[in-house]
């Protein structure tokens, strides 16, 4: 059997649950007030490079919630790409908080500046809501990676019409060890002012954490947090997973980790002269099969079977971590190679 569902199927990095079982005993204050959230803390804002405010969130959902809908007046609207991981992924979650998605039509889930810059521009009738931040994932939706130019280039327009960016990172590990990047985490404020920092889908049992630009930006969250029934009691819990994702590179590490098998995997399924449907950058391929041979396939392995097409294929994701083999690659593409010559 393979997984390639997701990268969260697993329970934690060893290392993390040796941080967590490691705090079995301490007698931590609780909401984050501990030491292990304070140094998580300022190993983030080393790897950050700045003192930044840092605060702590059990998921992803969470994360974006909170992020996106702090500072929004309540006629404001997040602006998302059509494919952005909150229009389609979040049960409508940004609604269910008072506000509305609007969506950046793209070509594969990636802001074109020029057609960023004129939607907001569209806006501005009373009888509408108005633009209140602009959204971004890194990796996006479909697996892609921003550039340094993209992601400035979409700054330049936040700028011009003075919105905040906050992207969301919750495999920003993967983004920031890919082949194709070439930002680091260091320069991250140069490009966003609220920015997250996933470990759910990178090593950690769960948590996210929120880096804001400033002590003006972060100012009162915390009860912004609390009142939205979003402030973890045992706050040491998500310290001391990050405290050990920043330690020796583990963070960084579980991403190369994840990216290596993807590049492996899709450099198998290249060789079987697959359809890809977005250029593989990270640690999430998707790939197009004959329906009857996706059908077939899981019945051996998991993986995400996105929809029928009119044509019998459907589009299939596959999702690599950093606990992902070899054996379990050279398994998977074994069955799909047999598969694929049964159909010809």
């Amino acid at each position: 059997m393979f997984n390639f569902r997701n990268d969260y199927h697993d329970l934690c990095h060893p290392n993390v649950l040796k941080a967590l079982a490691a705090t079995d005993g301490e007698g931590n204050m609780g909401y984050g007030f501990d030491p292990h959230t304070e140094r998580a803390t300022r190993l983030i804002q080393e790897a950050a490079g700045g003192d930044y405010p840092v605060h702590f969130v059990h998921g992803g959902t969470a994360a974006n919630v909170l992020a996106l809908t702090f500072h929004l007046r309540p006629h404001e609207a997040i602006v998302s790409a059509d494919l952005g991981h909150v229009v389609g992924h979040e049960v409508g979650a940004m609604e269910a908080a008072g506000h509305k998605v609007v969506t950046v039509k793209t070509e594969a889930g990636k802001y074109d500046p020029q057609a960023l810059d004129e939607f907001i521009a569209s806006f501005g009738d009373f009888h509408n809501v108005l633009p209140g931040i602009i959204y971004l994932s890194n990796t996006t939706e479909t697996g892609l990676v921003y550039r340094k130019e993209e992601l400035a280039a979409i700054k330049k327009v936040a700028d011009k019409y003075n919105l905040p960016v906050y992207i969301d990172g919750a495999r920003m590990a993967s983004a920031l060890t890919s082949e194709v990047n070439d930002v680091k985490l260091s320069e991250y404020m140069n490009y966003a002012d609220i920015f997250s920092v996933g470990g759910t889908k990178n090593g950690a049992l769960f948590g996210e954490a929120l880096v804001f630009k400033s002590e003006d930006l972060a100012r009162e969250f915390i009860y912004f947090q609390k009142q939205r029934a979003l402030l973890m009691a045992k706050g040491f819990t998500l310290g001391a997973q990050y405290e050990a994702l920043f330690t020796d590179d583990l963070f960084f590490e579980n991403g190369r980790a994840a990216n290596r098998a993807a590049s492996y995997l899709a450099r198998e399924l290249a060789y079987l002269d697959v359809e890809f449907i977005y250029p593989p950058e990270s640690n999430q391929l998707f790939i197009r099969l004959p329906k009857a041979v996706a059908d077939e396939l899981e019945k051996h392995g998991q993986f995400d079977i996105m929809g029928p097409k009119e044509d019998g294929t459907v589009p299939v994701r596959f999702v690599t971590d950093y606990n992902t083999t070899k054996d379990e690659i050279d398994g998977a593409i074994r069955l799909l190679e047999g598969l694929l010559k049964e159909t010809l």
